[in-house]
């Protein structure tokens, strides 16, 4: 249960993180919604979704919750810390780029955004889902 509690605050944070940049800056940043222009300009999707359809928040959730676990797992063989959030964050943050850089290269006709300040804004709401995992269970733990 620490798992699911951890990885649903965590991306909540993060994903809070990315929604308050996307409007200060008034750029497309919000991940759940990105997934969900991706998924709708598929060509061979036939159902249309609009970007506030729950399966962009559903995938996004499940990717936090498959870094979480991973988290957890390497937290096995090291301290839980401030610093090891940080790290995983900021590996975490690393490895999201790879994996948007890829959907976006692939995809027939991905959404015009600022690719490079969406990579560096990813970076950091991963380090922030680093950090939200170490206080959560900081909090929470026995």
């Amino acid at each position: 249960m620490m798992l699911f509690f951890s990885s649903i605050t965590a991306t909540i944070v993060m994903t809070f993180f990315s929604y308050f940049y996307s409007e200060v800056k008034n750029e497309k940043f919000k991940e759940p919604q990105l997934i969900n222009i991706l998924i709708n300009r598929l060509p061979n999707f036939s159902t249309a979704i609009g970007k506030h359809h729950i399966l962009g928040w559903l995938l996004h959730f499940l990717i936090g919750f498959i870094f979480t676990a991973l988290f957890f797992l390497i937290w096995k063989y090291i301290s839980i810390s401030w610093l090891s959030g940080i790290v995983l964050g900021f590996f975490a943050g690393l490895l999201g780029v790879l994996g948007w850089r890829i959907a976006f290269s692939v995809h027939p006709n991905p959404p015009e955004i600022q690719f490079s300040k969406f990579y560096i804004q990813l970076i950091v709401a991963h380090i922030l889902f680093g950090l939200s995992c170490v206080a959560f269970l900081k909090i929470f733990q026995p």
